[in-house]
């Protein structure tokens, strides 16, 4: 493992306090498959992944600290300027990349810019840090050329006099194909699901030994600990943010894209789902977030991993657009006729333009503020799939004076 180049000197600025963090994150991914990144706006390295520097031929040794146009391969930089350049300006960037072996085979990457911008910073034009993530998405573009080849084979074979015996195997040959990748990418689905928890849980961990020296900082009651809880509570926002990325992208890539199916909805413990939600949002927003408790049943019939997701989005989505410190309501009711639970998230944000509505659910929608936050618009997206998946509704209610209520209604006693 790479140890911790010297810290920049006490004259940087604020968002540099989480110089402190590499090494201690590079501990917790450095065994898992993630290929990642993170640089300050000075565009020095704080961390890289051994997995991120295989990618690009660097060394690891010696990685962090360096800038980022030093640290990358020049052709690399020089093709992904203006991208790099965009990321650094506060703009969310995707795109893939691919490399081939001395073997011939070629690998692909799909790689993630998220800018980040610290409390108080929200005004500033220039991303205080910028996290880069790495997806290995060499199967989609395999799986894509596969079917391409296959659909063309069929395509010529059915044009063909079908009653050739010949051709009729030949089309029995290749609809078997079809069945054997669609299973394939069942599995890989599963996988994907699986990949999911081993890269999430470090990220958990991460988060709960944070808050865990937050508190025990605070137990200190000493003035000079006030910029090391500082900085552990930006450090605590990049972690909550990565996880609310990958738990997102996977969600879209996998379960929601798969056909229509999220598994069967179980038993669900509504008290004990709330509270995983809260304990999903950072520490010190968490506060802002008022319960109110309007339903009597307390057992419900959901899929509560997606719905903890969804809760999840709609929560931080109103904490990030309405004022810094202003409540936000977390309303969950009940109703007999028809039967179906409720869940309200109320902010008193600026509310959703005339302009938005239409296509508020849709990929890839983001307000006005989105240059300011982090993320690739998929977080309400997101929400309305699983609402469809549970064959409920979800809707973007105006609040007076001001505000917004997203209300979800969730039918239950249905069958799977």
């Amino acid at each position: 493992m790479p140890p911790a180049s010297t810290p920049p000197s006490s004259s940087s600025s604020s968002a540099d306090a989480l110089w402190f963090a590499p090494a201690q994150l590079l501990r917790l991914f450095g065994s898992s498959p993630v290929a990642m990144a993170y640089w300050g706006h000075d565009q020095r390295l704080r961390l890289a992944t051994p997995q991120w520097c295989e990618w690009f031929g660097v060394p690891t040794n010696g990685i962090v600290g360096q800038l980022l146009d030093e640290a990358l391969p020049a052709d690399f930089a020089q093709q992904h300027q203006v991208i790099l350049q965009a990321a650094s300006q506060g703009q969310r960037q995707q795109f893939d990349t691919r490399k081939t072996d001395a073997h011939g085979q070629v690998a692909w990457r799909r790689i993630s810019l998220s800018p980040h911008f610290w409390p108080g910073t929200g005004g500033s034009k220039t991303a205080q840090g910028t996290l880069m993530l790495m997806q290995d998405c060499s199967a989609e573009y395999a799986n894509a050329a596969q079917a391409d080849a296959l659909r063309a084979q069929l395509a010529a074979l059915s044009s063909s006099d079908l009653e050739r015996t010949e051709e009729k195997s030949e089309l029995l040959k290749l609809r078997t194909l079809l069945d054997w990748r669609t299973a394939m990418l069942a599995e890989h689905s599963e996988m994907l699901q699986l990949l999911s928890h081993e890269i999430r849980q470090p990220l958990n961990n991460a988060s709960a030994a944070m808050q865990a020296t937050m508190s025990a900082i605070a137990d200190l009651q000493l003035s000079q600990t006030t910029p090391a809880t500082k900085a552990l509570l930006r450090a605590e926002h990049v972690l909550q943010q990565v996880i609310g990325t990958l738990d997102n992208t996977l969600a879209a890539g996998t379960i929601l894209a798969a056909g229509g199916r999220a598994g069967a909805s179980s038993d669900t413990d509504l008290p004990t789902l709330v509270n995983l939600v809260l304990h999903d949002i950072a520490a010190d927003a968490r506060p802002r977030i008022q319960v109110v408790w309007d339903a009597e049943a307390r057992t419900v019939q959901l899929h509560p991993a997606l719905m903890r997701l969804t809760i999840r989005n709609l929560l931080n989505n109103a904490l990030n657009y309405a004022p810094a410190d202003s409540p936000v309501l977390l309303r969950l009711a009940d109703t007999d006729d028809p039967l179906a639970l409720i869940i309200e998230v109320i902010d008193e944000g600026p509310g959703i333009p005339d302009s938005l509505r239409p296509r508020l659910f849709e990929k890839g929608t983001r307000g006005s503020e989105h240059r300011h936050r982090s993320g690739a618009g998929l977080g309400l997206f997101i929400v309305r799939s699983v609402v469809q998946l549970h064959q409920g509704t979800v809707q973007a209610l105006p609040r007076q004076p001001n505000g917004t209520i997203m209300r979800i209604e969730l039918p239950q006693g249905l069958d799977d």
